[in-house]
């Protein structure tokens, strides 16, 4: 009789913040939540070119972000497909499981019925 495979374990997800910070601290770290709360003390002498050179950093990080975040999503919903796969092979090894051992009752039970 075969042994039923384990559960299979679902992808993890962060939070939304998490997973924003997480993808940003590599595209500009300055925009990750904790350090975005500073950057008006931060650049408060900052001079209006240098504020322009920095909103444009900040767009294509942003461009950077979203295009990794797409990334993630589809790299999520395979993970996704993957789990849905395996919990449904999951429940069919369970379902298997379950009627070989009754049909092994039943098959016991008429062997010994015809001694």
């Amino acid at each position: 009789m075969p042994t039923p495979i384990p559960p299979p374990q679902p992808p993890t997800v962060p939070t939304g913040r998490e997973l924003y910070d997480a993808l940003m601290s590599h595209i500009e770290p300055e925009l990750v939540t904790e350090y975005a709360k500073t950057l008006d003390e931060h650049y408060k002498n900052e001079t209006p070119e240098n504020h322009t050179q920095r909103m444009k950093r900040y767009d294509l990080a942003f461009e950077r972000y979203e295009e990794a975040y797409r990334e993630y999503m589809a790299t999520l919903d395979a993970q996704v497909t993957r789990y849905r796969k395996q919990a449904f092979s999951h429940t069919e090894s369970q379902d298997r499981f379950a009627e070989e051992s009754v049909l092994d009752q039943l098959g016991n039970f008429f062997q010994h019925a015809t001694l």
